[in-house]
């Protein structure tokens, strides 16, 4: 989810790893298959040449889109099309590889210099550009029957071939890697005078619950796979722009968070079989961000039950995922319930994150009145790994109690003599929690949740997924 730059690695040949199907984290650790973020990754960060002097750069994006290159002066250096690069004056300058949704950039400094490099025997006096050979990944994990396409590209135009260290564990064919046993093996591609590695680590096969089968004590009453090409507008509605309006009430400006995002329709899509919600630097009316929201409101609520979802969120300072519900309004002319408004009528998170705390989720309950009264219990965990690897949230909701579940084990309980609503003397009592919920999936930037912390300067964009979401109710 991040927009890198490889450095220099050698003066004469020079490996850049990628991500073509796959997830880039900076630095160590391992990446998973399942929905990339589009990014471009250039041959080379800093280079130097000569006034004359021509060297290919290659450059190559996530998601194979075409990719345009400009430089920032042409009076110190020109690039064409296919990457090959001219110095015309002494000089610094960026040249840019850009796709319609993601950039890299290589800082280019000519000099006066006279050449002096490597040179081909039969004409020693041609300098000779180095083969730059790209490799997708150095790094991958991969669970078995999963595959992935590693794309590597010769500057030179090299025939590359493919090898895998243990063919049990790991095969390739023309850079198609399929995870075959619980191991490790490495990729090697290779041309006639360089090659690169990617070390690919298989996991046992991790397979969700069956959607069909009931809980103990449960049964399945409406869930959404996410297996179709687009939303399912049966079961969802979208929530645009930055506030709600609901018949003919208008909630608070900037979502009541002073959130930074704007929510529009483009911002969710459903694809590889799952749901995901995009955040982008896309300045939208008064706000610097677009994002995307979704709810059941007005199409599915329910009181009581197992509420449940399979998700990996973005890290990163600024984001906040959640999964949350809220009470179904009594009618399409009134946005509140027999209790009121919020937080009266009671909210029920069951995850939130702030994304720069890369391991860890809030599970809270609101509920109480406006202003001082309001009263909420929360609670934070700490994740075995990032939220952005898939991890399952739920919620156990009954009259009695709400328990929250991360990765299957409770993490907090509250009963109901903890909440209450409005009169306290009703304190002990199910309200507000015995009325109809909806669901709601959203991807936040900024606001007061995480002390308004924003994103860094490079953030481009970045998505959360949801995998399932499953509601059980009680026998």
């Amino acid at each position: 989810m991040k927009n890198n730059q490889v450095g220099l690695l050698n003066k004469t040949i020079i490996f850049v790893m990628a991500a073509a199907l796959a997830v880039l984290c900076s630095g160590c650790g391992f990446f998973s298959a399942k929905n990339p973020e589009p990014a471009v990754y250039i041959s080379q960060a800093v280079i130097e040449l000569e006034v004359g002097e021509t060297v290919q750069l290659a450059a190559a994006s996530s998601d194979n889109a075409e990719v345009s290159w400009v430089s920032g002066s042409d009076a110190i250096v020109t690039v064409n099309q296919n990457g090959l690069i001219t110095g015309n004056g002494e000089g610094e300058t960026i040249v840019t590889a850009a796709t319609s949704t993601a950039l890299a950039s290589c800082t280019v400094k000519v000099s006066e210099k006279t050449l002096t490099g490597p040179t081909d025997p039969e004409n020693p006096d041609v300098p000779q550009n180095p083969e730059i050979f790209t490799l997708m990944l150095d790094n991958i994990q991969l669970a078995v029957g999963e595959r992935i396409t590693l794309k590597a590209v010769s500057s030179l135009g090299d025939e590359i071939s493919w090898l895998s260290s243990d063919g049990k564990v790991a095969s390739v064919t023309n850079g198609v890697v399929t995870a075959v046993s619980k191991g490790t093996a490495e990729i090697t591609a290779k041309t006639s005078k360089v090659s690169a590695k990617c070390t690919v680590i298989v996991t046992e096969k991790q397979t969700a619950p069956d959607p069909d089968a009931d809980k103990e004590g449960y049964r399945l009453v409406w869930r959404d796979e996410f297996n179709g090409a687009s939303l399912d507008t049966a079961k969802w509605g979208y929530q645009t722009g930055i506030k709600d309006t609901y018949g003919s009430s208008v909630g608070p400006d900037y979502w009541g968070n002073d959130e930074l995002q704007y929510y529009t329709e483009d911002a969710v899509s459903v694809e590889n079989g799952s749901l995901k919600i995009t955040a982008t630097r896309q300045q939208q009316g008064d706000r610097p961000y677009t994002s995307g929201r979704i709810l059941t409101r007005d199409k599915a609520s329910f009181t009581y039950g197992y509420f449940e979802a399979r998700m990996k969120t973005p890290t990163g300072s600024g984001m906040w995922p959640a999964f949350w519900m809220l009470p179904q309004p009594s009618s399409p002319a009134n946005s509140e319930n027999e209790y009121g408004g919020w937080p009266a009528n009671g909210e029920i998170d069951i995850m939130e994150a702030k994304g720069r705390l890369e391991n860890k989720v809030d599970t809270t309950l609101h509920f109480g009145k406006a202003s001082n009264a309001h009263d909420y219990v929360t609670k934070e965990t700490t994740l075995s790994s990032n939220t952005d690897e898939w991890h399952v949230y739920a919620v156990d909701w009954t009259a009695d109690a709400i328990s929250w579940f991360v990765d299957g084990q409770k993490v907090l309980t509250v009963t109901k003599d903890r909440w209450w609503s409005q009169d306290t003397s009703n304190q002990g009592k199910p309200q507000p929690f015995d009325k109809p919920f909806y669901i709601l999936f959203n991807l936040a930037v900024g606001g007061r949740y995480d002390s308004y912390n924003q994103p860094d300067g490079s953030f481009t964009s970045a998505a959360m997924y949801v995998d399932y979401v499953r509601v059980y109710e009680a026998v």
